[in-house]
């Protein structure tokens, strides 16, 4: 007996079965016509995601935003550290330090990112957008393979893979890498439930888990979400056996195996996540902020026609954030729907009014495509709402619309039976009842659509584009409806997918939502010109003062989208960054903002008046890098001391006087309260004053100490810093980072308590004598770990 199967198997179809085969096939003794089969249609998925793919590298494009200006320099952050020696999991060059571990979108626990990096310490912007596009693939193909088990034929197979690999929400969002990420890997994740439960098998339980929880590990609501749906499924297979109390007991150790491995694989990583978002900006999202991410009813019709609302030109007219204030978290790219109109069609005719989607063994999946609509149509059905109050994880998400990513899973799953329904039995017959709400549904769209593009007054336009398109839904009609026998079904079922594939790469491939100029981002990879010319004239005055001994931050601001984090890429230890999560207690004192593109989005409030302020000082910010004079930046109230090392005409660097070093060794204690979320009060800080918050051991805090000695940096990497320091009678020593659980320090190998100063700041109490210190970050360490279960069980 094989020893990964723990019972007797039933016979049932496996990867490798044949259309019109009854029972099983074994991989081992399959026909060479099958294999052959099964080759053909892994390598048609191939050639159509090869033929998309080329229309970027031909037009020499990117994905752009996001995907570039935050994940992609998060990924060069991760390429450095580890060729340093140094693991990833603090980020000392974004917001003054963070936790990259716990941000989901930091990729540091990204299997194919982190061996990339492993071999490519620079990796390029091709080299990025290949690995998200290679995950587009994987699900492409593992889509293909679930349809294949299910015995449709090649076209069905490759309609569902095209879809899922290049439908709307995938081809608009695609520049949204992390949920991208966790939408590739359900169909692998899917296909080997499957598997597993079929076959019994521990191996394939085990690789479950593995792809189960990388897309877990994605941390976003679309990744919470196709776990719901994956839970859905495996107790699908259950409820839907022939004997289900069998069924489970036969199944038991593997699905233990599998939920066990997945908790195993997941926990850590989701209680820093946790931990995070409670210490972080956004320790909560209310019903009202979350509602503001709803897809508006008329967005619908983006379905069928790609430019019903002008979104493939220069001006989106549609419902969204200019010109809706109740949808006001959503743009373009959310609202962005395209499957094709064929597809649509197919969906309306076989799916709705011929009842092909309510037929047994999919409606699980007719299941997941209502509720997912109901759920991303958010303020305008009472689902939402509900949802948000009773489901697990959904209110700590904003934006329903994400919930689009089930609907194109369940769209591209629903589009294979039907296409494979056709094959098999020709067209269906229709029914009165669905007929009707198959037409209401479609027209009521249509209206809304209508009316709101000429309430923007590009009535005209819509309809325009709507006419351009009917052909292509009336032609896979006609093709359908003229075949009589079952070889011409299989070549018009050929033909449909084959035109909804080509309105795919048409409209979806490479276009304003997902492709923009290489040249645009061309600072994060080969900077050029004035760019290169401003970084060099930084990174030179950088080094300087690192041979003196010290670490200077630096502020970025209003110089365009790829240099928000462009510190992360060039490691420069900036005090702000492009990101929605930030440390709480920094954020609210520094004020640095969610992105730095333009210089309007910079506020200065008390605790940060502007950049000689006693905060700034503490920082040790001693470079500015603007994209206009400093006199023009809109919310400084007064112009710092500086000296000009670089006047434009389109970046400026300016050094400010008298920032503090990165190390102080101070004496006299006073007590701050760091829960009033306040500046310190008094005079700028100097080395020998320092504030010690409230919730720190009350180790000798109202004692005044004598002035200390010296403290020098001996060592310095993103995740430690060494330091030597002596002094006669010892002191406070301050390491004027970030404060943030996980960091542990020793002084001379020993561990030492850390204590919070200047409320933001790490500090640690130091005997008379000369003494080694270390300050590492360990997030996995059982104490952090400990604290972090703790926090999620009380809140």
């Amino acid at each position: 007996m094989d020893a990964t199967r723990v019972s007797r198997r039933r016979p049932e179809a496996t990867l490798i079965s044949q259309e019109g085969h009854a029972g099983a096939a074994q991989p081992g003794s399959a026909p060479i016509s099958t294999r052959a089969r099964f080759a053909a249609l892994g390598g048609l998925i191939a050639a159509i995601w090869l033929i998309a793919l080329s229309r970027w590298i031909a037009t020499d494009t990117v994905v752009p935003w996001d995907s570039k200006n935050q994940f992609f320099a998060f990924f060069r952050f991760l390429a450095t550290a580890l060729h340093s020696g140094a693991t990833p999991f603090w980020n000392p060059y974004h917001y003054g330090g963070h936790p990259s571990v716990a941000d989901p979108q930091s990729l540091v626990l990204s299997p194919v990112f982190v061996l990339w990096a492993l071999f490519d310490p620079t990796p390029s912007l091709r080299g990025f957008d290949l690995i998200v596009y290679a995950h587009l693939l994987v699900g492409g193909l593992a889509m293909g393979a679930i349809g294949w088990r299910a015995r449709w034929p090649l076209s069905a197979c490759v309609l569902a893979a095209a879809l899922f690999m290049f439908g709307g929400a995938a081809a608009g969002r695609l520049q949204h890498t992390g949920i991208i990420l966790s939408y590739a890997l359900f169909p692998p994740a899917l296909l080997f439930l499957q598997l597993a439960l079929a076959r019994r098998s521990i191996l394939l339980a085990l690789a479950f888990a593995l792809i189960a929880a990388q897309l877990a590990l994605g941390r976003n609501q679309v990744a919470l979400l196709l776990c719901f749906l994956l839970a859905a499924f495996a107790l699908a297979e259950i409820v839907t056996a022939d004997r289900p109390v069998r069924y489970l007991r036969e199944r038991l150790v593997v699905l233990t195996i599998m939920a066990l491995g997945v908790t195993a694989l997941v926990a850590a990583p989701m209680l820093l996540t946790l931990h995070f978002a409670a210490l972080s900006n956004r320790p909560a999202v209310g019903f009202e902020e979350a509602i503001q991410g709803s897809l508006h009813p008329a967005n619908l019709a983006t379905l069928a026609v790609a430019d019903v609302f002008g979104t493939h030109g220069p001006n989106y007219w549609g419902p969204g954030a200019q010109t809706l204030p109740e949808v006001s978290f959503t743009d373009d790219s959310f609202n962005y729907l395209f499957v094709g109109a064929g597809t649509t069609a197919l969906f309306l005719w076989f799916g709705i009014a011929g009842a092909g989607a309510f037929r047994r063994g999919r409606r699980l999946v007719t299941a997941a495509l209502v509720v997912s609509l109901l759920y991303m149509l958010g303020r305008y059905t009472p689902f939402f709402p509900f949802a948000f109050a009773w489901w697990p994880g959904v209110s700590l998400f904003r934006r329903p619309v994400d919930a689009s990513f089930v609907f194109l899973i369940a769209l591209a799953l629903l589009s294979g039976y039907l296409l494979a329904d056709y094959v098999r039995e020709g067209l269906p017959r229709l029914r009165i009842a669905p007929s009707v709400i198959a037409a209401a549904g479609a027209s009521a769209i249509a209206v809304s659509a209508a009316a709101f593009s000429a309430r923007t007054g590009h009535a005209t336009d819509a309809l325009f584009a709507a006419l351009r398109v009917a052909p292509l839904a009336i032609l896979p009609a006609m093709l359908l409806a003229a075949a009589r026998t079952p070889r011409m079904r299989a070549y018009s079922a050929a033909a449909v997918a084959t035109i909804v594939v080509a309105e795919l790469i048409w409209w979806n491939a490479a276009f304003r939502l997902n492709a923009e100029s290489r040249s645009h981002y061309a600072v994060l990879e080969r900077p050029t010109g004035g760019e290169a010319q401003a970084i060099a004239v930084l990174e030179e005055a950088l080094r300087a003062r690192h041979a003196q001994g010290e670490r200077p931050r630096v502020e970025v601001l209003g110089l365009g989208g790829p240099w928000q984090n462009l510190a992360s890429v060039r490691g420069w230890e900036a005090i702000n960054g492009y990101n929605p999560l930030r440390i709480g207690a920094y954020d609210r004192l520094v004020a640095p903002g969610e992105s730095n593109w333009r210089p309007e989005l910079r506020d200065f409030p008390a605790s940060f008046a502007g950049y000689d302020c006693p905060l700034a000082h503490a920082l040790g910010l001693e470079f500015l890098v603007l994209g206009e004079s400093i006199d023009q930046v809109p919310a400084l109230k007064h112009r710092p001391v500086a000296d000009v090392l670089l006047a434009g005409p389109s970046i400026w660097i300016y050094r400010l006087h008298d920032p503090m070093p990165r190390i102080t060794f101070a004496a006299p204690i006073a007590v701050a309260d760091a829960g009033k979320g306040s500046a310190p009060p008094g005079p700028a800080p100097r080395p020998d004053h320092m504030l010690i918050a409230d919730d720190t051991p009350p180790l000798r805090r109202h004692v005044d100490l004598p002035a200390a000695g010296h403290a020098r940096l001996a060592s310095w990497r993103p995740d430690r810093v060494d330091i030597e320091a002596s002094s006669e009678r010892g002191g406070i020593l301050t390491l004027h980072g970030n404060y943030y659980p996980g960091w542990i320090a020793e002084i001379d190998g020993k561990p030492s308590p850390i204590l919070r100063a200047d409320v933001l700041f790490r500090a640690v109490e130091v005997p008379a004598g000369r003494h080694h210190v270390v300050f590492r970050y360990a997030p996995f360490a059982w104490q952090n770990l400990a604290d972090a279960l703790r926090l999620a069980l009380t809140r």
